[in-house]
C-alpha cells in the first residue's frame, strides 16, 4: 500500500491562471483535492510581459486552490505555450549492442538520445523528446522494439522546444511564490490527457483548444502525436472586436461576450432580434441588433478555422479523423462554436471532459480546466512510472537549467 500524495499543476494562461491540487491513493487514480483561479494580466501570446502581474495573479490561484484542498503547494508541474514555441521532427540511428542482436531498453534510450541531437540556436531549450516510430533493419515500423532481433535500430521522434528566457521567466514567477516547478510540460499535450482517450488517439483525433490570447491544435493518429501548432487567434480577440465594432470599453466588452454573443450556428438569423446594452453601455437606448454581434463573432472564429484547415492540410488530415475534433478551453464555451467547428472541418465534434479522476467536480468539468487537470495526470504518470522529474528554478543567476528530454516513453 503506496503512501498517499499531492500533485499540482499550474496553467498560466493569457486570460486567466488555472490551479488544480490532487491526492494520488491506493487506487493510483488522481482525486481532485481543490481548484483555484485568477485573472491573468501579465501574459501576451504565452509570453510574460508583466512579472510583477503574473506573480500576483498566480498567487491568487494558488492561494483559492490551497485554501480549499487545506494543503500547500510545494511543488507543481507547469503548463508552458506560446507562439514560440516550436516542433520539428529528427531521426536517429545506431548499432544494437548485444552479441545476440536482441534490443535493449538500452539501445532505445540510446536511438532517442541520437534523434534528440540536432542543430539549435544557444537561447532555445528541449522541451519533450517524443518517440514516434521506431524502424528495425530499415524496414520493420514498430511501437516498442523491446526484445526484438536486430542490427540496425532507427527512430523517428518530435521534438518540442521553445525560448528559453520566455521559459525562465515563467519559472521564476511560479518560483517567487515559494514553489518549485516539478516540469515544465507543453500545454497542448496536457490538454489532450485530460481531453482525449487511447481509442480516440488511436482512430485519429485532433484536440483544439480555444484559449484567451492564443489557441492549440494537436492533431493524433495510431496513438502517435503527429501535428501541433500555437495559433495566434483566442477568445480575447473576439473581446477586441466587439469593443471596436461597439465602440465601448474591453470590460464591458468581455460583458457582453458572455452575456450575448454566439456564433450563427446557434441563432436563427431570420428573426430580427435585437439586444438592448443601454445597462452595460451607459447610454439610453442603445439598442444593436443581434446579427451585428454575431457577425463580429462568427468573422473572427471563422479566421481561426480557416488556420486550423491550414494546418490539417499540412499533414494530410483534412476531413478524415474518424475521432473527430474535441473541444477544450474556455472559449469552446461559446455557444454554437461547437456547431459552426463541425461544419467547417466536417467531422463530429465534443466538448472535453476530464478523463482519468476520482472525485472530479463540476469546476474541472469546465473545459477551461483541460490544461490544468492534464498537468496533475502528466506528474502522476511521471510518479508512477519512476522517471525524475526535472526541478527548475531560477535564483538571480542568468543560467537556466537546461530542460531535459525526459518524456521518453510518452503514452498516448
Amino acid at each position: 500500500m503506496s503512501h498517499p500524495y499531492t500533485i499540482s499543476g499550474i496553467d498560466i494562461g493569457n486570460s486567466q491562471v488555472k490551479v488544480v491540487i490532487a491526492r494520488i491513493g491506493d487506487s493510483l487514480r488522481p482525486e481532485i483535492l481543490g481548484t483555484g483561479s485568477a485573472v491573468s494580466e501579465g501574459l501576451r501570446r504565452g509570453m510574460v510581459v508583466d512579472m510583477e502581474e503574473t506573480i500576483d495573479n498566480i498567487g491568487s490561484a494558488v492561494q483559492q486552490a490551497e485554501a480549499m484542498a487545506g494543503t500547500q503547494i510545494k511543488r507543481a508541474f507547469v503548463a508552458v505555450n506560446g507562439l514560440h514555441i516550436k516542433t520539428q521532427v529528427s531521426r536517429g540511428v545506431i548499432a544494437v549492442s548485444r552479441a545476440d542482436n536482441e534490443i535493449s531498453q538500452n539501445d532505445i534510450d540510446r536511438v532517442v538520445g541520437a534523434a534528440s541531437v540536432v542543430s539549435m540556436p544557444a537561447n532555445r531549450e528541449i522541451i519533450h523528446v517524443t518517440p514516434r516510430n521506431f524502424i528495425v533493419d530499415g524496414t520493420e515500423y514498430v511501437k516498442n522494439p523491446l526484445g526484438m532481433k536486430g542490427v540496425r535500430l532507427e527512430a523517428d521522434v518530435l521534438i518540442i522546444d521553445g525560448l528559453s528566457p520566455y521559459l525562465r521567466n515563467i519559472a521564476k514567477c511560479v518560483n517567487e511564490n515559494n514553489i518549485e516547478v516539478a516540469g515544465l510540460v507543453y500545454a497542448p499535450l496536457a490538454a489532450s490527457l485530460s481531453s482525449l482517450d487511447k481509442s480516440q488517439k488511436e482512430h485519429g483525433v485532433i484536440n483544439l483548444d480555444f484559449g484567451g490570447g492564443t489557441s492549440t491544435l494537436t492533431v493524433f493518429e495510431e496513438a502517435d502525436l503527429v501535428h501541433s501548432a500555437v495559433i495566434p487567434f483566442g477568445s480575447k480577440h473576439i473581446t477586441n472586436d466587439l469593443a471596436i465594432a461597439l465602440r465601448t470599453s474591453l470590460d464591458i466588452a468581455e460583458r457582453i461576450k458572455l452575456e450575448h454573443c454566439s456564433t450563427s450556428n446557434a441563432e436563427d438569423l431570420r428573426k430580427r432580434e435585437n439586444i438592448d446594452l443601454s445597462h452595460l453601455i451607459g447610454e439610453e437606448n442603445f439598442v444593436v441588433p443581434k446579427k451585428q454581434l454575431v457577425k463580429v463573432v462568427d468573422a473572427r472564429v471563422g479566421e481561426l478555422l480557416d488556420i486550423v484547415e491550414s494546418e490539417l492540410k499540412k499533414v494530410s488530415k483534412t476531413g478524415i479523423l474518424p475521432a473527430g475534433v474535441v473541444l477544450s478551453g474556455g472559449g469552446s464555451n461559446l455557444p454554437g462554436f461547437a456547431f459552426l467547428v463541425k461544419d467547417k472541418l466536417r467531422l463530429p465534434v465534443k466538448i472535453a471532459k476530464p478523463l482519468g479522476f476520482d472525485g472530479a467536480n463540476n469546476i474541472v468539468g469546465d473545459p477551461s480546466f483541460a490544461v490544468a487537470v492534464g498537468l496533475v495526470l502528466w506528474g502522476a504518470t511521471e510518479t508512477q512510472n519512476g522517471r525524475k522529474t526535472q526541478k527548475i528554478s531560477f535564483d538571480g543567476n542568468p543560467v537556466f537549467s537546461k530542460i531535459k528530454s525526459w518524456l521518453k516513453n510518452f503514452l498516448p
